[in-house]
C-alpha cells in the first residue's frame, strides 16, 4: 500500500514539474505586447505593400516639403537589393509575429529560439536606422506610414529585449561559461 502512495506522490510531483515547465518564461506583458506590436507592424507593412503595387491606393499622408509619403515610397531608397522595402517589412513582421507568439516564450523552448528572436529584433532596428537616415539625409522627406513602421520596430525591439531579460535564468544551462561553476568545479584556464 505504501508503494502506491509513493507512486502517486511521484506522479503528482512529475505533474507539477510539467506544469511549471509549460509556464511562460517571459512576463505576461511581453507575451501580450510582442505579438500585438508585430501584428500592428504587419498590418501597416501590408498597407504600404499594397500601395506600392497598385496605383489605385493612395497613401493617406499629407504632402508638404517635409512630409511626403509618395516621394519616400517611390524613391530609389524604397528598394533594397531590388525588392520594395514594404515587402521586406511585411516579411519581417510576419516572421516576428511567429517568433513572438506566446508559446515561443515558454521556458522549455530551445534557447536558440530566444536568440533568433532577439537578433531579428536587433536586425530590424539596424534596418530602421538606415531607412531613417535615408529619409532625413538622402530623400529629404518623411513618410508618416514609414515612421509608424519604424516606431513599431523600435517598440518591438524594446519588448523583446526587456521581455527576454526578464525571463532570463541566471543559472541557464545555455550559458557555457557558467556550466563548470554550477557543477561545483572550478573553471580551468584556456
Amino acid at each position: 500500500m505504501s508503494t502506491n502512495t509513493n507512486t502517486n506522490t511521484n506522479t503528482s510531483r512529475t505533474g507539477r514539474e510539467a506544469v511549471a515547465a509549460s509556464r511562460p518564461g517571459a512576463p505576461r506583458w511581453a507575451l501580450i505586447a510582442a505579438p500585438l506590436t508585430a501584428a500592428a507592424g504587419l498590418a501597416v507593412s501590408i498597407y504600404l505593400t499594397v500601395a506600392h503595387y497598385t496605383t489605385t491606393v493612395t497613401l493617406a499622408c499629407p504632402q508638404s516639403a517635409t512630409v511626403n509619403c509618395e516621394k519616400v515610397t517611390t524613391s530609389a531608397q524604397s528598394q533594397f537589393l531590388g525588392m520594395p522595402v514594404a515587402v521586406l517589412g511585411t516579411g519581417y513582421f510576419a516572421v516576428m509575429l511567429l517568433l513572438c507568439l506566446p508559446w515561443t516564450w515558454r521556458a522549455d523552448r530551445p534557447v536558440v529560439l530566444r536568440h533568433v528572436r532577439v537578433l531579428a529584433a536587433l536586425g530590424g532596428v539596424g534596418f530602421v536606422a538606415w531607412l531613417v537616415y535615408a529619409e532625413l539625409f538622402v530623400i529629404n522627406a518623411i513618410c508618416l506610414w514609414c515612421t509608424t513602421v519604424h516606431a513599431l520596430t523600435l517598440v518591438l525591439f524594446g519588448v523583446v529585449a526587456f521581455g527576454t531579460a526578464a525571463a532570463a535564468d541566471p543559472a541557464d544551462p545555455a550559458d557555457p561559461a557558467d556550466v563548470p561553476a554550477r557543477a561545483g568545479r572550478s573553471r580551468r584556464p584556456l
